[in-house]
């Protein structure tokens, strides 16, 4: 018995003291950015560490060994915030939404650094590991210098070419698509079509969006106390991103890339609130689910189309279930439930879903592989549309765009995804493959982050080729060298043999000379 409670007691001591203060620092206005890694440290925290949650979403109840620290939005934010989704409820160019953003994210995020809880934070507290939030956020590294600690970055939804930079990985455009690539091949055309893509993400991530993040970073972090902002890029530990090649294709991934796609997506779903459990336990017919995500607004669909939608649903004998911020639905039919925010995953798992309505985010269409649940797709912009092609290509879904969406378009795409099985049996396969792995994305996050932690960084996952400029990294400087040795080379045998040519000459002269 003793040795029982010595057991049971050495046992609590050793995984205290492998418990770790770990820092998340994810202040993005966009709540579908947060959700995944919200995912994350609430899973460590229920390993035992001590979690601390920068953002603007905290959890509504507490969670043991969690902490939330919020950051308001600002008046003028808000506004920037509600603008975005605006524009993307109503497919605005995205050179017209780059300012905005741009102010948005490092306008609001050195106001967050400059926050007195953030500034208390600093000054009182230690870490063990700073895990951040990657939305062209890296000035947000200088925490792991702060704190004297390893740093991990994030990505909510694809391989950036920044966070590929970060640790070396090859971006390979030969042979991988862009996030913001729609090539459905990889012959000539559409293999220039998507290295230009990369180029044009490269030229904004790397020139355009660098040194606004750089001079966040400077001023936050100056140079006199801290390492440079390159160098702490460069010190990135690890990089998860929530992608998979089931969903996204198989590209070159370095050990230190993890992809940990569908983060968000719990092994087993919540329970729903009572209002959305009654609403679907009791829809014999089955249910829709209808959301453009956390950014679009629905509210700011254009009004005909709203009217043509919502025409559409009241002859359904389905349900449906409608993301719509507001609590005013003029023109609501009887079957349509309509709420401001929706628990988007543990609806799309609930057996009486049998489609979704979505603007294809990368988190949603995740979300509905993962339940089985067949989309129609009505991209609004970035890697959305890329997305949408890539799931009709697989067979399980149908597109729609926001400017063609009539009565009998949209009568059309839900009667062909209701009634042909086809969909729901090809998306059940690929459900199937995307859960088809040696630990979930939950388990294999937490593997990665605990990994980082027990190695002290991992400094030997660091890739050498993280440390090379573009040329150097692209072997421009040993081809020119090769290419200057043998210039040289053939310069000197072409001296030499000119010299031996002349002696040769001169010889001859000579020796006609004395005949």
């Amino acid at each position: 018995m003793n040795k029982m409670l010595f057991g049971i007691i050495l046992a609590i001591l050793i995984a205290s003291s492998e418990c770790s203060r770990i820092l998340f620092m994810q202040p993005s206005f966009s709540k579908s950015h947060v959700m995944p890694l919200q995912a994350l440290a609430k899973e460590l925290a229920n390993r035992g560490h001590n979690i601390t949650f920068v953002g603007q979403f905290p959890f509504s109840k507490l969670v043991q060994n969690y902490r939330d620290i919020k950051v308001e939005l600002s008046a003028e934010y808000k506004e920037l915030a509600d603008e975005v989704g605006k524009g993307m409820a109503g497919s605005m160019n995205l050179f017209k939404m780059f300012p905005i953003l741009k102010k948005l994210n490092y306008g609001h995020g050195n106001e967050t650094l400059q926050s007195a809880p953030i500034r208390q934070m600093m000054k009182k507290e230690k870490f063990d590991l700073v895990i951040v939030g990657y939305f062209v956020t890296e000035y947000l590294l200088g925490f792991a210098d702060h704190f004297k600690c390893p740093s991990i970055m994030f990505s909510s939804g694809s391989h950036i070419s920044a966070l590929n930079k970060a640790v070396g990985n090859p971006l390979s455009p030969e042979g991988s698509q862009s996030p913001l690539s729609q090539t459905k091949d990889y012959g000539i055309v559409s293999r220039v079509q998507n290295f230009i893509i990369y180029g044009f993400e490269l030229l904004i991530t790397r020139i355009y969006f660098y040194y606004q993040s750089k001079a966040v970073y400077d001023y936050n972090f100056p140079p006199d106390r801290y390492r440079s902002y390159d160098e702490m890029i460069r010190n990135v530990s690890l990089v998860l991103v929530n992608t998979h090649f089931t969903s996204s294709g198989p590209r070159p991934l370095l050990p230190n890339l993890v992809e940990v796609g569908g983060l968000q997506v719990k092994p087993n779903p919540a329970p729903l609130p009572e209002d959305l459990k009654t609403f679907l336990d009791d829809a014999k017919d089955g249910a829709i689910l209808f959301s453009f995500g956390s950014n679009a607004k629905s509210i700011y669909i254009p009004e005909d189309k709203q009217k043509i939608i919502l025409k559409v649903f009241s002859k359904l004998k389905q349900r449906v279930i409608m993301k719509w911020e507001s609590d005013v639905l003029p023109g609501k039919p009887k079957n349509v439930l309509i709420s401001k925010w929706l628990p988007q995953d543990d609806i799309l798992a609930h057996p009486n879903i049998k489609a979704f309505i979505s603007h294809c985010g990368y988190g949603g269409v995740i979300e509905a592989k993962s339940n089985g649940v067949p989309i129609i797709g009505i991209p609004l912009g970035a890697d959305q549309k890329g997305n949408a092609d890539k799931i009709v290509e697989e067979g399980w879904a149908v597109r729609l765009d926001m400017t063609d969406i009539t009565e009998e378009s949209l009568t059309n795409a839900l009667k062909e995804i209701l009634s042909n099985p086809k969909y729901r049996d090809i998306v059940g396969k690929q459900a199937i493959l995307a859960k088809d792995r040696p630990m979930n994305a939950q388990d294999t996050a937490v593997y990665w982050v605990e990994y980082v932690l027990r190695h002290n960084g991992a400094p030997h996952l660091h890739y050498p080729g993280a440390d090379l400029n573009f040329f150097q990294a692209n072997s421009i400087d040993v081809i020119l060298f090769i290419f200057a040795v043998i210039y040289a080379a053939f310069k000197v045998i072409k001296l030499i043999c000119g010299f031996i040519f002349c002696r040769s000459k001169k010889g001859s002269n000579e020796k006609l000379k004395r005949n």
